[in-house]
C-alpha cells in the first residue's frame, strides 16, 4: 500500500514537535502542513491517508552500527518491525579475502538481498597493515563512508597498531572517509586474562569474559583514539561507548578544540547492566565490551542528555562471536554479541518516556544523526520536504510486549524477551510504503535497496 498522507498527529521535526498533516508525493515528503482544526471524529479518511490522531510521526530509524550480513533479509524485516528503515552494516571479510572485496561483495549480496529496508555498508578492515590509500578511495567510491578500526583481538589478526591508526586516519581525512574505530586495549586484556585464567575457575564461568574488559580497557584506548585523530585531522567515531570515563574523554577532547569526535552507545548499555553477569545464563549476555554497573548506565543517560553522545545503536550481532587466544586455549569457550536491531527503537523510546527525555532528542540519536554522521542525510534521518517518506508512527499510549524471537531476527531467543515496554509501533513506512502495520509486516515484497552514501562526518554546531 502506497500512503498520501499521515494525517492528525504530531510530527517529529529537526526542528521540534509540529501538531501537522504529513504529505506523501512519488515515496518522498512533500509538505508538512497544518492539521485540520477538527478532530477525524467519524469522517472517513482520505484515499491512501494513515490517521495518527494521539500519535507522534517519527523520522523512521537509522541504525548506525549492525553486522548483519549473515542473514540480512531476516534482519531487514525485524529492524523493519521494531521501526528501523534504515541500517548500516559493518562488513566481514572471509579468510583470505581483502577488506575491499568484501566490501564490493557485500555490496551485491545487500543490492540482491530482497530486504524490507535499506542497508548501507561500513567496510571493517581486518588488515590494516596490508590496506592502501588507493583500496580505501575505492572504498569510498563503493559508496560506504567509514571504515573500521580495531585496537583489540590480536588472535584475530585484525589489531591495528597506534602507528597505523594515525596512518590510516591520515589517508581517510584525505579521502573523505569517517573512521569507526573500537575502542579497547589489547595487550591489557591479554594480561588480565593471564591472571584470571591463573586464579582458576569463578562462578558463573562465563564471567571471565567480562571480568578482563573493565572500564579502563576501553577508556585508555578511547584516550589514544581522540589524541591520534587529533593530529591526523580525521573524523572519527567512537563505537558502542560504555563507560563514564569514555564519555568524560569526549567532553575533554571537545573542549579542546577538536569538534570531530562522534561517539555512539549502544541500546545494551543504557538499558542492561553487569548484574546480568550474576545470572545462570551469564553467557547470554557476553558482549564486548561488556555491560556495566549502573554508574555507567547512569553516565551514559547524561551524555544523551547533554549531546555528548550524538547516536545510538543496535551492535546488532546476527552471528555469536566465539571466544578465541588466551580464553578459548584455556577451557573457556562462550560465544559473545547481542542482537537487537528490531527492539533499539522500541526500547529507547520507552525508555525516553520514562525519564523525561524529549523525544525530538530521541529522533537525533537513533535516526538525524546517524545519517548526518555517515552521508545519508537529508534523504534519510528527518522529516523534511524532499527527504525520503520513512516514518514511523508511534502510540505513546499504547503498550508492547517484546516477542521472543527478537521480531524474527533469526538469532534465536531474544535477552529482551517478554519485556513490557511504554508506547506502540502503528505503523512503519519505506518511502511512502506501508510495511510494517500493527507490528506485522504488511508487505513482503523487497522495497529496500543498498544506499550508497553522500558527504559524510556532519553534525550541526
Amino acid at each position: 500500500m502506497n500512503v498520501s498522507a499521515v494525517t492528525g498527529g504530531t510530527v517529529v521535526t529537526p526542528d521540534g514537535l509540529v501538531r501537522a498533516d504529513l504529505l506523501i508525493r512519488d515515496g518522498k515528503v512533500a509538505a508538512i502542513g497544518s492539521a485540520p482544526a477538527a478532530t477525524t471524529g467519524s469522517a472517513a479518511p482520505a484515499a491512501g491517508a494513515l490517521d495518527a490522531a494521539g500519535c507522534y510521526v517519527l523520522p523512521g530509524g537509522v541504525d548506525p552500527h549492525t553486522h548483519l550480513m549473515a542473514a540480512p533479509r531476516l534482519a531487514a524485516a525485524a529492524a523493519a518491525r521494531g521501526g528501523t528503515t534504515t541500517a548500516l552494516s559493518f562488513t566481514s571479510p572471509r579468510a583470505g579475502e581483502s577488506d575491499l572485496d568484501c566490501l564490493l561483495r557485500s555490496r551485491e549480496e545487500v543490492s540482491g538481498a530482497g530486504a524490507l529496508i535499506d542497508i548501507g555498508l561500513h567496510a571493517a578492515v581486518y588488515d590494516p597493515d596490508g590496506v592502501t590509500e588507493a583500496d580505501l578511495a575505492a572504498v569510498r567510491q563503493a559508496g560506504a563512508a567509514a571504515i573500521k578500526l580495531f585496537l583489540a583481538y590480536p588472535e584475530l589478526g585484525i589489531m591495528c597498531s597506534t602507528r597505523r591508526l594515525y596512518e590510516l586516519m591520515s589517508m581517510s581525512r584525505r579521502i573523505g572517509l569517517v573512521v569507526a574505530v573500537h575502542c579497547e586495549n589489547a595487550p591489557l586484556i591479554e594480561a588480565l586474562e593471564d591472571e584470571a585464567i591463573a586464579a582458576g575457575p569463578r562462578e558463573p564461568e562465563a564471567r571471565i569474559f567480562a571480568d578482563t574488559r573493565p572500564p579502563q580497557i576501553e577508556e585508555e584506548a578511547v584516550a589514544r583514539v581522540l589524541a591520534t585523530a587529533s593530529l591526523a585531522g580525521a573524523t572519527c567515531y567512537l563505537v558502542h561507548l560504555s563507560t563514564a570515563g569514555a564519555v568524560q574523554q569526549v567532553r575533554w577532547a571537545r573542549a579542546a578544540g577538536h569538534p570531530a569526535v562522534l561517539a555512539e552507545t549502544c541500546a545494551h548499555h543504557l538499558l542492561l547492566d553487569d548484574g546480568c553477569y550474576a545470572r545462570p545464563d551469564a553467557e547470554r549476555f557476553l558482549v564486548a565490551p561488556p555491560l556495566r554497573s549502573r554508574s555507567h548506565v547512569e553516565a551514559l543517560w547524561a551524555g544523551l542528555a547533554d549531546a555528548t553522545i550524538d547516536a545510538v545503536g543496535s551492535d546488532h550481532s546476527q552471528a555469536r562471536t566465539p571466544t578465541g587466544g588466551r580464553l578459548a586455549a584455556a577451557g573457556h569457550h562462550h560465544a559473545y554479541g547481542l542482537a537487537g536491531i528490531g527492539t533499539r527503537l522500541p526500547l529507547l523510546l520507552s525508555a525516553a518516556l520514562a525519564r523525561g527525555l524529549p523525544l525530538p532528542r530521541v529522533a537525533q540519536l537513533v535516526s538525524e544523526h546517524p545519517a548526518r554522521a555517515f552521508g545519508h542525510y537529508p534523504r534519510k534521518g528527518a522529516l523534511l520536504p524532499g527527504s525520503d517518506a520513512d516514518v514511523v508512527i508511534f502510540d505513546p499510549a499504547g503498550r508492547t510486549v517484546l516477542p521472543a524471537g527478537g521480531y524474527g531476527d533469526g538469532t534465536g531467543d531474544s535477552v529482551y524477551a517478554g519485556q513490557p515496554v511504554r508506547g506502540r509501533i502503528r505503523a512503519v513506512l519505506l518511502r511512502g510504503r506501508l510495511i510494517v502495520s500493527d507490528g506485522e509486516v504488511a508487505d513482503r515484497e523487497p522495497a529496500g535497496t543498498y544506499l550508497a552514501a553522500g558527504s559524510a562526518g556532519g553534525l550541526p554546531g
